[in-house]
C-alpha cells in the first residue's frame, strides 16, 4: 500500500506539471476510480500521438515519465508490483551470489 500511495502522488504531481507545460486544463484524477486513471493515461497518450503526427512540440521527457508512472499505477491497482518484484529478485540474486562466493573462498592454513 505504501508504494501505491507514492506512485499516486508522483502521478498527480507529474500530471499537474504536464498540464501546466502544455497549457491545457484536464479534469482532476480520481485515484479511487480505475476508469479515471485509464482516461487520464489515454488522454496523455493521445496528446503525444497528435503532437508527433502534427510535428508539434510537447515536453517529451515529462510525457515519458508521466506515462511510465501511469502504467506503474495501473499495474499496482491491478495487484501487480513489477518494480517491487524486480527489487526482490535482485536482492535474492545478490544474496545467493554472496553465499556462493563465501563457499568458494578457500580456508587459509596458519603455519
Amino acid at each position: 500500500m505504501k508504494r501505491i500511495k507514492e506512485v499516486q502522488q508522483k502521478v498527480e504531481s507529474l500530471y499537474n506539471e504536464y498540464n501546466a507545460a502544455v497549457g491545457k486544463q484536464r479534469p482532476a484524477l480520481d485515484f479511487d476510480s480505475l476508469e479515471s486513471i485509464e482516461k487520464g493515461f489515454q488522454a496523455i497518450f493521445n496528446a503525444d500521438a497528435r503532437a508527433t503526427r502534427n510535428k508539434t512540440s510537447l515536453p517529451k521527457a515529462l510525457s515519458l515519465e508521466l506515462r511510465k508512472s501511469f502504467a506503474d499505477l495501473l499495474l499496482l491497482m491491478d495487484g501487480k508490483d513489477l518494480v517491487g518484484d524486480k527489487l526482490k529478485a535482485a536482492a535474492k540474486a545478490e544474496k545467493e551470489a554472496a553465499a556462493k562466493a563465501a563457499e568458494e573462498v578457500p580456508e587459509s592454513k596458519i603455519a
